[in-house]
């Protein structure tokens, strides 16, 4: 049945994925004529990293592209697979779209890299590719995505569950908002706190050398600082985020009985 789930939201989403790939590679041709007319290939680096930036948003667009079409549809309420399926099955090919993208640009960035360093246009220590780097980048940016999805997945269950309080449907996108929000706040909050300040230091990897090593061109760089990431707000970020898609699976299949 799970396969079947993975091959219908596939379906819904796969003539916006091919055009998605077809734009990706629009704009890294449009940045090679751009630098090609600036005689400056180095010009070509804006492109790619706006590419990786439209990332953040590709994964969780693609989710909500997904879920309309369920809302619309109403399929939840004739399934027989249970909220979890139905989310889990959603999770999965918006992923699956979103990686495939990635890997394609970072094929494309990798190219460009090679030529701009053979040519003397970037600043790369060692005058190696930063792979290493390369790879934090692009968890960085599935992490962030990932946030946005899942965080997606419960605010859009809340809100269809509000519809069975007619108390609460006129203003469920007040509800959604106020939630959001607290929790912002409450998180904020608890980083303040000396002890879990001290206990989110306490583990920590080290994925470079000490200090800040910078790549790219002028102000369009990333960097590593202090060579160090901590462990343990990743776990709980992301026992977190389980839990938060354990929660709308809940109200999803709440919504199935109502």
């Amino acid at each position: 049945m799970f396969q079947g789930l993975l091959k219908k939201d596939f379906l819904l989403i796969k003539n916006y994925f091919w055009l998605w790939l077809i734009a990706v590679l629009a704009i890294y041709g449009a940045g090679l004529m751009f630098a090609t007319y600036y005689d400056a290939f180095a010009l070509v680096f804006p492109f790619i990293f706006m590419i990786y930036l439209f990332h953040l948003v590709l994964l969780p667009m693609t989710e909500m592209v997904l879920l309309k079409a369920e809302e619309k549809g109403q399929y939840w309420l004739h399934s027989t697979a249970g909220g979890m399926r139905l989310l889990l099955s959603k999770l999965v090919v918006a992923l699956a779209v979103f990686l495939a993208s990635l890997v394609l640009t970072d094929v494309l960035a990798l190219i460009t890299l090679n030529i701009a360093n053979v040519q003397e246009y970037i600043h790369i220590p060692g005058r190696s590719v930063p792979y290493r780097e390369g790879f934090l980048l692009n968890g960085a940016l599935t992490a962030g995505a990932l946030y946005f999805t899942v965080w997606g997945l419960f605010l859009w269950t809340v809100y269809h569950s509000l519809n069975a309080y007619p108390l609460l449907k006129k203003v469920r996108w007040g509800v959604v908002i106020a939630i959001y929000v607290a929790f912002q706040g409450l998180a904020a909050k608890m980083l303040e706190i000396p002890l879990i300040e001290k206990w989110f230091a306490s583990w920590t990897v080290r994925v470079s050398e000490p200090g800040t090593q910078a790549w790219g061109i002028g102000a369009m760089s990333f960097s590593v600082e202090n060579g160090a990431i901590q462990i343990w707000p990743i776990i709980v970020s992301v026992l977190f985020h389980v839990g938060l898609f354990l929660a709308a699976a809940w109200l999803l299949n709440r919504k199935v009985e109502v």
